[in-house]
């Protein structure tokens, strides 16, 4: 995994490391330039766009490395104020570089519109107006330049991050460590491929002084989930048998199909056995069922984990009695070995049973039994609405989900300090995972995930690693990146990424 830092964080490695490893202040402004130049490889047409900040100075830069190499011109919104870009500004001029100033050139608009058109797929754009400093809205003239290289044919590069996250990358060469502003879901949405570029020395390096008190009170235990991080549940002992996979449970509300596909899923991703719990309000007649999957109106003996709210309309009191009282007999009888795979009781907890007035309580008496292995699943409205139900003080608008990385971890951090033994997985264009004071992002699931039924399918694969005796974090984790992974085997843009072809690929 790949730790993520906070853009204030960000900011004071830097200033550690130049002062630790006694590194010039030009130099990361260099090395950013140089990542940034390894991308434009065809000796084609290069636009580079610069603010005032450094951010503009690692565009000078980049004109300067490539200007024998390639074609470059050079447009400066604003004359450079930060005491380095002045200086790679100057050191352009003085090379002869074409810029074209904005103060200077009363047609600067439209000559820029003009060569951005007649750009191909072949050349570049950089993007080096804003960095990570920016705040506030951008100026119209600005935003209006933004728009023009949106248009444009022409590889689009973002230095350090896009600007404003309006401008809308192929690439974001981000410059020493990850960044938690590239993880919202508008910065998804614009980033593009996200490369950490190193500053000159090993990121081990510039990562080192994490535990310095001033970084401790920001954001910290982030970390950006990678393939390699799942445990996926690959059988290597040949001599096993169905009871060592455990016994998913899953209980039908008033969308049955919503539980089927859950089902379906857990049978897929290495459960032993699964039941379908028939309810009052339950429709299974209604269904084409697998013949794998059982069908009960008892909660079975060996069950090891329970699935409950997926097509759950609304909060059910008698589901919540199934899983308070089987909860609740591990801790009247030790590990119930006799009865169960696993030695403590798990849980996944889906849509209605996550939205009501009783939840927090229910929540409460399942997380009052010691070792209890339960995940949460809420899409946004569904986190908002549980935030609200327990009292969170905060901003904690679907908005400000979506688009403030800091307030779904706050949300987490809240949700598993409230219900310790709880695991919660943020649903979202990109995933949020919080246990235990840490947290895990998700940015490898595609948009061909947008569709009834995909929230289900999470809930059965996590639901199936619990019953195979999973922590609720490496589940989480696994279920979360996997069920990403799956989204990617069709194509990031089909459109026809039904429940029924992930089940085919899972």
């Amino acid at each position: 995994m790949q730790r993520i830092f906070s853009c204030q964080q960000a900011s004071e490695l830097e200033k550690k490391a130049k002062e630790k490893f006694a590194i010039p202040p030009f130099l990361m402004m260099e090395n950013a330039a140089r990542a940034m130049a390894e991308f434009c490889t065809k000796e084609s047409r290069l636009v580079i766009v610069c603010g005032k900040g450094n951010n503009g100075g690692d565009g000078y830069a980049l004109a300067r490395l490539l200007q024998t190499k390639i074609n470059v011109t050079v447009f400066a919104l604003e004359a450079p104020a930060a005491e380095e870009a002045k200086t790679q500004y100057e050191m352009c001029r003085r090379l002869g570089l074409k810029i074209i100033n904005a103060s200077e050139e009363p047609d600067f608009q439209i000559l820029f519109e003009k060569l951005c058109k007649s750009l191909t797929a072949d050349d570049y754009i950089a993007d080096c107006i804003y960095g990570t400093g920016f705040h506030g809205t951008l100026s119209p003239d600005v935003k209006k330049i933004i728009d023009i290289m949106n248009k444009s044919r022409a590889c689009k590069l973002a230095c350090d991050i896009p600007s404003a996250l309006e401008f809308s990358a192929d690439y974001s060469i981000t410059m020493g460590c990850q960044k938690l502003a590239l993880y919202s879901d508008t910065a998804k949405a614009v980033s593009g491929k996200i490369i950490v570029a190193d500053l000159g020395i090993a990121r081990e390096k510039f990562e080192a002084d994490t535990e310095s008190s001033s970084l401790q009170t920001q954001v910290n235990d982030l970390f950006l989930v990678e393939p390699e991080d799942r445990e996926l549940p690959f059988r290597k002992n040949r001599a096993v048998h169905k009871g060592k996979f455990g016994h998913t449970a899953v209980l039908c509300g008033d969308k049955s199909g919503a539980a089927i596909l859950a089902a379906s899923a857990a049978m897929s991703f290495g459960s032993g056995l699964t039941s379908l719990l028939k309810s009052n309000s339950s429709d299974l007649n209604q269904f084409k069922i697998s013949p794998a999957l059982m069908i009960s109106d008892c909660l079975p003996k060996k069950t090891s984990c329970i699935l409950a709210g997926s097509g759950f309309s609304d909060f059910s009191k008698d589901t919540a009695k199934i899983l308070t009282d089987w909860f609740y007999s591990f801790k009247s009888s030790g590990s119930r070995t006799s009865q169960t795979s696993t030695t403590s009781p798990a849980a996944v907890l889906d849509a209605g049973m996550l939205t009501s007035p009783e939840t927090p309580a229910f929540l409460d008496s399942l997380n009052s039994i010691e070792n209890a292995r339960i995940i949460l699943t809420p899409h946004l409205s569904e986190l908002k609405r549980l935030l609200e139900h327990c009292g969170a003080e905060g901003d904690f608008s679907i908005e400000a989900l979506a688009e403030s990385p800091e307030s779904r971890i706050a949300a987490g951090n809240y949700l598993t300090t409230r219900f310790p033994q709880s695991t919660v997985i943020m649903k979202s264009a990109n995933t949020f995972i919080a246990c235990g004071g840490e947290t895990f992002v998700i940015t490898d699931g595609a948009q061909s995930l947008a569709k009834g039924g995909s929230g289900d399918l999470l809930a059965g694969m996590a639901a199936a690693l619990l019953a195979q005796g999973y922590p609720a974090k490496s589940a989480a984790i696994t279920a979360a990146e996997h069920h990403a992974l799956i989204s990617q085997k069709t194509g990031s843009e089909n459109y026809n990424l039904t429940p029924e072809v992930f089940l085919s690929l899972l």
